[in-house]
């Protein structure tokens, strides 16, 4: 018997004429089953090993960047660098002295002396209310004398809470027992109010001056009394009998 080759076979031949061959016309299964393999792309199934030392730098540890001062250091001599760190210390202990301890000497010497003036300017208008007669001159100095005493007293508290003595010899420096002759003989001559007042404009001036020097040394805390002291004796200057 002939044997007849399968229909899904695509490579068969057929007899042509004189003894050529040529490809036999597939079927549709085969024309489709041809198709798609002509257009189907070779795959390989096995992955390409790696490249050797391809990923070795993953597993090396990444060099670090030098510090700021990484290039500078390691070319200073080993006792320039005790040095260095001797007078690093040395910087930073007169540092905490400055801000602890430098400042506290200075400014408690300026307010003793501010309180010094207050305690002496409300001294002599006390003086001044006892003796006048007039009584413009006697309010004035009434005022001031309660002014300045209460001025006095909230730095004297003010230094307590810090648990800072006062000094009484130094808070008795600005006595001065000229005013009081000065006063005296003004009593006598009868220019007394002339005499105070020209006093009083004069040492507020001046205690008013003291004030803003005080306050650029101090605390934010003090600095606010010495604020209100300076803009309370600023009102004491626009009394008319001492323009």
């Amino acid at each position: 018997m002939p044997s007849s080759r399968p229909s899904s076979e695509l490579s068969r031949l057929s007899t042509i004429g004189g003894g050529h061959y040529a490809p036999a016309v597939a079927g549709p299964r085969e024309s489709l089953l041809l198709g798609s393999l002509q257009g189907m792309p070779p795959q390989n199934t096995q992955n390409p090993a790696p490249a050797p030392g391809q990923f070795d730098f993953m597993m090396k540890d990444q060099p670090k960047p030098p510090g700021r001062f990484g290039s500078l250091l390691p070319s200073i001599p080993r006792p320039a660098k005790i040095a260095l760190a001797a007078l690093g210390g040395l910087f930073v202990l007169v540092i905490f002295y400055a801000l602890f301890f430098g400042g506290k000497t200075t400014n408690t010497d300026q307010l003793t002396s501010v309180m010094a003036s207050a305690q002496e300017i409300s001294r002599v208008s006390i003086l001044a209310q006892q003796q006048a007669k007039d009584a413009n001159t006697k309010d004035l100095a009434t005022t001031t004398a309660a002014v300045l005493s209460s001025q006095e007293q909230q730095l004297r508290s003010y230094l307590k809470t810090r648990k800072v003595k006062v000094d009484s010899k130094k808070l008795a420096a600005k006595l001065n027992k000229n005013t009081d002759k000065q006063l005296a003989a003004a009593l006598q001559n009868n220019n007394y109010d002339q005499t105070y007042f020209s006093y009083l404009k004069t040492s507020l001036t001046n205690y008013q001056s003291a004030l803003g020097v005080a306050n650029k040394a101090a605390s934010l805390k003090v600095q606010v009394i010495l604020k209100a002291d300076y803009d309370s004796v600023a009102v004491l200057l626009t009394a008319p009998q001492l323009k």
